[in-house]
């Protein structure tokens, strides 16, 4: 599978995804699943110019990283792929996307009442996302930057 690693952070595109974790990865596509953005040119013309030289970016909607997963229909190159929620990333798990760990940036939602770690708020619905994603197995791994030690957020989950 092309898919390097996949991030969920509320920022989606900012400088510890273009410098740390592309790098780290040896991605050279950072794919963005957000309906938001993908509706936005404005969003998606910022985040360009967020992307390093040698690093393209292509922006899909939900819809179409779900066609995807299911396809297994990913575009060419090293991919990085950054969702901004537990929500969007459930969807493209329970479409089909395989994985056994996920890395975790911010996650800051509007309404978020649960604080899981430092860099991650949930709102309920969030919990419930966090909790099927864990029940299937995957590994929540909080890592802000490659170079940091990483902290499973699955035990954490499961008592919220």
């Amino acid at each position: 599978m092309p898919i390097k690693l996949v991030r969920v952070d509320h920022r989606l595109v900012h400088g510890q995804v273009t410098m740390g974790w592309s790098r780290a990865t040896g991605a050279n596509l950072l794919l963005v699943v957000n309906d938001r953005v993908a509706g936005s040119p404005m969003d998606v013309s910022l985040m360009q110019m967020a992307v390093p030289p040698g690093v393209g970016l292509e922006v899909w909607s939900l819809e179409q990283g779900e066609q995807a997963a299911a396809t297994g229909s990913w575009p060419d190159g090293q991919i990085l792929l950054l969702v901004a929620n537990p929500l969007d990333l459930r969807r493209l798990v329970e479409a089909g996307l395989n994985l056994d760990e996920v890395n975790i940036g911010g996650v800051r939602s509007e309404g978020a009442r649960h604080k899981l770690t430092k860099e991650v708020h949930a709102t309920d619905a969030e919990i419930e996302a966090w909790r099927a994603l864990a029940d299937r197995g995957l590994k929540l791994s909080v890592q802000w930057l490659p170079s940091q030690k990483r902290k499973l957020l699955n035990d954490t989950v499961a008592k919220a």
